[in-house]
């Protein structure tokens, strides 16, 4: 596919006080363009490939920085073309200072994700890789990097590919016979069902470790809700063992939103503390700033993927509880029956009442009694018993492409088990084939492109 070529620079690593900073160029033509500002025992462009060397950036007789450079020939670069990377002293000074000579020199700012577009292009790595790119740098949990990591070294890829061979075969036997229906026996037909459907089942497979893989990429965000005083905040802090949200028994003391991150078994979980639901009274100030709050509560709901339902187990259920269950419910929830530690007023068939729920579980969010119990059953409710172990980074755009290559090989193998209209079924084949190769980068538009490459920040 053809691209904008010329020499691209720019700084590669975060800007800011550090010990180094990176700053790349690629491009036919970078080690050209880095002689006419590195000083060292020669020119750049004639040391020996991937070898580091010491000298100095210089705008004409003025030394900006001493640094370490290294030039990478075609095809044995992070992009796939002539590449230079120079590292010197971090901070703003003089990364700034040796980008802007580049600049100067003849390159171009590159674009967020230019590089990495650049080393789609080339052929070095394909967009699944080129995805998995950015999972990697994005990474919160060990279970994401390793899922990111293992698109990155082609696994997901190999994985397709190979489901596309089988597709591949099986296209082109019906092909073979699709101008001679007459000549193929009923055993045929039954083979030509059981590749279709089984690899189909492969691809069922692939779509689950992908879905784990994206929701692992996603995380999963859980608004705690509850009336006032049922011990959200504290159940909050339980969960992160930090005192991050405050705490009183004056019933209302959260009045807004709070988001904080928990790491659990690989998995982001973004908790949003809650005011508590009740009627507020606008009429005073202290009620404006509480309907403001249950507004804000109700709307985190909306925004959550799954509801943490805290009841007060100490007291008698009110029209309160009943009316957060309702709101929690909108999302699949859990039920924590809160403060165990003291004496409960309330029967199961009472907490039963308010609604079905994923989980129920009984949790003190001072001792922290059935804490652990509560993050395991948040885990299972969003991955139930998939293990991140078997996570494939994957983005919403992936998981559609295999969805619809699934469905036309499952619409495929019907066809030849019933009506065995091999035309049908191969022009369904040959749809679902395309839908895999979407998921390498074969014949990506431009925009598509653009579009996967603008989340990248500039320098990758």
């Amino acid at each position: 596919m053809p691209f904008d070529g010329g020499v691209i620079a720019a700084v590669a690593t975060a800007w800011g006080e550090a010990a180094i900073a990176i700053i790349r160029l690629s491009g036919e033509g970078s080690a050209a363009l880095a002689d006419n500002f590195f000083r060292g025992a020669r020119p750049l462009s004639l040391e020996t490939p991937r070898r580091m060397i010491l000298g100095n950036i210089s705008d004409g007789a003025d030394v900006v920085d001493q640094v370490l450079a290294v030039r990478f020939e075609r095809g044995s670069s992070y992009t796939g073309e002539e590449s230079v990377e120079v590292h010197c002293h971090g901070g703003m000074g003089a990364a700034r200072r040796c980008l802007g000579l580049f600049m100067k020199g003849g390159a171009r700012p590159a674009l967020p994700g230019e590089f990495t577009k650049r080393a789609f292009l080339s052929g070095r790595i394909d967009l699944a890789q080129a995805e998995a790119v950015l999972g990697v740098i994005r990474a919160r949990s060990d279970a994401e990097l390793a899922s990111s990591s293992r698109a990155l070294q082609g696994e997901l890829s190999a994985c397709v590919r190979k489901l596309s061979g089988r597709l591949t075969s099986l296209l082109a036997e019906i092909e073979a016979r699709i101008d001679f229906p007459d000549d193929v026996d009923g055993a045929e037909y039954a083979g030509f069902k059981t590749v279709a459907y089984e690899t189909k089942e492969k691809t069922l497979a692939l779509l689950e470790r992908c879905r784990v893989g994206m929701t692992l990429r996603n995380g999963v965000r859980v608004a705690i809700v509850g009336r006032p005083n049922a011990g959200k905040s504290s159940l909050l802090n339980a969960m992160l063992e930090s005192d991050r949200a405050i705490v009183t028994n004056i019933p209302g003391t959260t009045r807004d939103t709070l988001d904080a991150v928990l790491i659990h078994r690989g998995l982001a979980v973004t908790l949003v503390d809650t005011a508590g639901l009740r009627e507020s009274t606008p009429a005073s100030g202290a009620g404006v700033i509480e309907s403001i709050g249950v507004e804000r509560s109700l709307n985190a709901i909306k925004g959550a993927d799954l509801c943490l339902l805290v009841v007060d187990v100490s007291s008698p259920l009110t029209g309160e509880d009943f009316a957060a269950s309702e709101a929690a419910l909108e999302k699949p929830a859990i039920l924590a029956a809160n403060k165990s530690d003291l004496r409960s007023v309330l029967a199961d068939d009472e907490l039963e009442a308010l609604g079905n729920f994923t989980a129920r579980l009984g949790v003190s969010a001072i001792t922290g009694a059935g804490v652990n119990d509560l993050k395991n059953a948040v885990f299972e409710a969003v991955l139930g018993l998939a293990s991140p172990s078997d996570g494939m980074m994957a983005t919403g755009r992936m998981v559609n492409a295999l969805e619809e290559a699934a469905k036309l090989m499952d619409d495929a193998a019907r066809i030849l088990g019933t009506s065995r209209c091999m035309d049908v079924a191969g022009s369904l084949l040959l749809e679902a084939a395309e839908f895999l190769s979407s998921l390498l980068g074969t014949d990506a538009s431009e925009a598509l492109l653009d579009e996967i490459f603008s989340a990248f920040c500039i320098g990758k």
